[in-house]
């Protein structure tokens, strides 16, 4: 292992530089990989200027949370992965301590709250992947053991459906359910149909504004996948959405990123069976106005879920290394860690199944 490496450190806002830094060894919890693709998300450029409100690891940091990788070396306290083992790497740490409300940060991007405990988790495990090697928790590190013969290009598309896939699992989705995704055209919407199929779904019903996109969706996934394409006059939307999941829905999946209104979530609500549940994992700039006497009229369930369980990356991968997830529907398009800027620039403009990554 070399004395230092290549890494894109921020050193305030606006301030992006692409550093030597020492090369460091596994704490005992940590594991140092050698990164082969790396995720660069849509609004990349509004953390790297400050425009999103997040709590920012300590500067200067290595921005960037997910990557496929290769271990270097693993620290003395790791069992579950050695060296040159291939490994995804999530971003979402959780404090190792027995409370139902342990501190968890985002790796290279941000503290979900700034308790002290959090701040100190964030302060340690502050660098991410846009570098050639990084020290990552050992926690947040799952093996690829029967991904080995597949390109880095082609398993980066898992850090692009671990998100939704956490909310599909939240939604408690079976076979042969019919569910309703709102922001089927999104980066992470696109995701969440394509998962939906893959995990049995009988009916995937993709909400959205675009209707060439939605038909997108339904070519590239088959049938199952029901465009319902929606405007925002809430009765109409209703209408269409309630057609297109054949009278009414099991569970719904909201992926809205900053959205204006939330009168398609609400709509995607109101096309529930009785007792069906609606997991929001997006965001809205507008409150979510529920009407306690439809909510309890329909047995309705409404629930926030961040982020995803720990085996929610293993559990992924195997769906892939089964065969039941066709990572290659995901259009990759790659950058040499150098260009990283220019790799921010194009993942702003990625839409539906699109996916930047930086290559080292």
């Amino acid at each position: 292992m070399t004395n230092t490496h290549r890494a894109w450190r921020l050193h305030a806002h606006n301030d992006l530089r692409f550093d030597a830094v020492e090369t460091p060894r596994p704490a005992p919890d940590g594991v140092v990989v050698r990164i082969e693709a790396g995720m660069v998300l849509s609004y990349m450029g509004k953390v790297l200027s400050g425009s999103v409100p997040y709590n920012l690891p300590p500067m200067p940091f290595v921005p960037g949370t997910n990557a496929i990788a290769r271990v270097i070396a693993a620290g003395e306290n790791v069992s579950h992965v050695r060296n040159g083992d291939r490994v995804f790497l999530s971003p979402h740490l959780r404090g190792d301590v027995p409370s139902p409300e342990a501190p968890q940060i985002l790796i290279g991007l941000t503290a979900t709250v700034t308790t002290a405990e959090a701040l100190a988790l964030q302060a340690r495990w502050r660098d991410g992947v846009f570098a050639e090697i990084a020290h990552w928790p050992a926690a947040c590190v799952t093996p690829l053991t029967r991904l080995d013969d597949r390109p880095a290009t082609q398993l980066i598309g898992l850090a692009k459906l671990i998100v939704p896939f956490g909310g599909l699992q939240r939604s408690g989705l079976c076979g042969g359910d019919t569910i309703i995704i709102n922001g089927a055209t999104g980066y992470f919407g696109s995701g969440a149909v394509m998962l939906a199929v893959a995990m049995g779904a009988g009916r995937v019903v993709a909400v959205g504004r675009k209707a060439e996109a939605l038909d997108s969706l339904r070519e590239a996934f088959g049938p199952r996948v029901i465009p319902a394409p929606v405007s925002g006059d809430a009765a109409k939307d209703l209408a269409t959405i309630r057609h297109a999941s054949g009278g009414a829905a099991d569970v719904a999946l909201d992926l809205l990123g900053n959205a204006k209104s939330t009168s398609t979530t609400l709509s995607s609500l109101r096309a529930l069976k009785r007792g069906g549940r609606l997991v929001i994992m997006g965001s809205a700039e507008v409150p979510l106005e529920l009407s306690f006497r439809e909510m309890l009229a329909n047995d309705w369930e409404v629930v926030g879920q961040f982020m995803y369980a720990r085996t929610a990356p293993g559990q992924l991968a195997a769906l892939a290394a089964e065969g039941l997830l066709d990572l290659g529907k995901i259009i990759v398009t790659t950058f040499k860690l150098a260009d990283f800027r220019q790799a921010v620039e194009a993942a702003a403009l990625m839409q539906g199944l699109d996916l930047t990554a930086v290559v080292p």
